[in-house]
């Protein structure tokens, strides 16, 4: 074979390695494309009872710490609440949604993942929610264009608001979750009623003397404390009534007071009242057993409290500047008090950090106490084994 020829076959052979060698480098070398994970979204509001955890995102958002506390949302959220026994949190934003997230812990530090939308239409001039011992339904407290306070019905197995009617000015859930405790304010009569959630199949437990009266119902349901809003008076009584409309009795009977909050065995109550010296709110508590009441010298709300499932511990933001029950907002520092023995620990906060802690609760082992910063309207809790 001559040169020529020689030379010509080695010239195809290379050809054909170069091609195969470019085929095979451009199959390899192209970074594939990977449809992104869908995430299931729960259409209904999630059952604070539910036993089953959700699934984790791996992109937990981002956080700040200071001095135990740990901010755990951008967004301005309305009523958190705890669900999925300890494993996860449901909120509003300022829009009407609703979402939740998990709480996964991150070498002793919680971080909010997993966060989703669910698929619940947003509902405009939501202020806060009635969220239920059991079952997945709520309330809202909405706020119209007028100002005018109503409420909402959201029932989880149709996925629907129901608006309740206008002539309900307060209303509280039974401890089962399947019906509700209501004023009915009409013709400037005012009814203590019960009915379904959606205020269907009511009926008649008792006449009012009040027309401004707020509710709160025991954790058993067999009382209703009541006392009115509007009195700005010297002297605003802390009732009660059987839920059966039965049994009166006032507990509260002086003082100018504000708000009630069960304790959760149902024995005591927290209520607010004026100093009469400093026009500041303390807080008190009533033992429905001995008809104790007895000063705690905490200058705050019963909005900015919350009990330990013992009915006995509390945790409490205080203002060190600004009052409790003001519309304007404070600085709070937190406290933790034994409500038999009046023994205190103040937790230690950096003086740079502006709290105003609201809409407090606590994980099931006590050892996290989250809450609504008013100041930026954000997600936070405070790490009480790091104090």
């Amino acid at each position: 074979m001559n040169k020529k020829a020689i030379a010509i076959l080695g010239a195809i052979f290379l050809l054909i390695v170069g091609t195969l060698g470019f085929l095979i480098y451009a199959k390899y070398s192209k970074k594939p494309t990977i449809d992104p994970p869908v995430t299931q979204v729960n259409p209904q509001p999630v059952n604070n009872n539910s036993t089953s955890t959700p699934p984790v995102d791996p992109t937990p958002a981002p956080q700040s710490k200071v001095s135990g506390i740990v901010k755990l949302t951008d967004d301005q959220v309305v009523s958190p609440v705890l669900f999925f026994s300890g494993s996860g949190i449901n909120y509003f934003d300022r829009q009407g949604n609703l979402y939740q997230a998990s709480l996964q812990d991150n070498n002793g530090q919680l971080q909010m993942t997993n966060k989703k939308k669910l698929e619940v239409a947003p509902k405009a001039g939501i202020t806060k929610i009635l969220w239920p011992s059991k079952g997945g339904d709520f309330i809202a407290q909405i706020l119209d264009a007028t100002g005018k306070t109503g409420w909402s019905y959201f029932n989880s197995s149709v996925g629907q608001y129901v608006d309740l009617p206008p002539q309900i000015t307060a209303v509280d859930w039974m401890p089962a979750g399947n019906k509700i405790m209501y004023i009915w304010l009409e013709n400037n009569k005012a009814t203590l009623n019960i009915a379904n959630p959606d205020s269907t199949n009511w009926h008649q437990s008792a006449e009012m003397w009040e027309t401004d009266d707020s509710i709160t119902v025991s954790p058993d349901g067999s009382q209703v404390l009541y006392y009115e809003i509007a009195n700005t008076g010297s002297n605003n009584a802390i009732n009660s009534v059987s839920s059966d409309g039965k049994s009166w009795k006032g507990l509260v009977k002086s003082g100018q007071n504000y708000g009630a909050l069960w304790s959760p065995d149902g024995q005591k109550f927290l209520f607010a009242k004026r100093d009469v010296n400093t026009q500041k709110y303390q807080l008190w508590i009533y033992n429905l057993t001995s008809g104790e009441v007895k000063n705690l010298g905490l200058f705050t709300t019963v909005s900015k409290v919350v009990w330990d499932k013992d009915s006995n511990i509390i945790y409490a933001a205080v203002p060190t500047s600004g009052s409790a029950g003001e519309a304007s907002l404070t600085v709070d520092g937190f406290f933790r008090m034994d409500t038999s023995s009046l023994d205190k620990k103040q937790y230690s906060a950096n003086n740079s950090m502006q709290i105003d802690g609201r809409d407090l609760f606590l994980n099931n082992t006590s050892d996290k106490l989250f809450f609504r910063n008013a100041q930026d309207g954000a997600l936070y809790y405070l790490d009480l084994t790091q104090q």
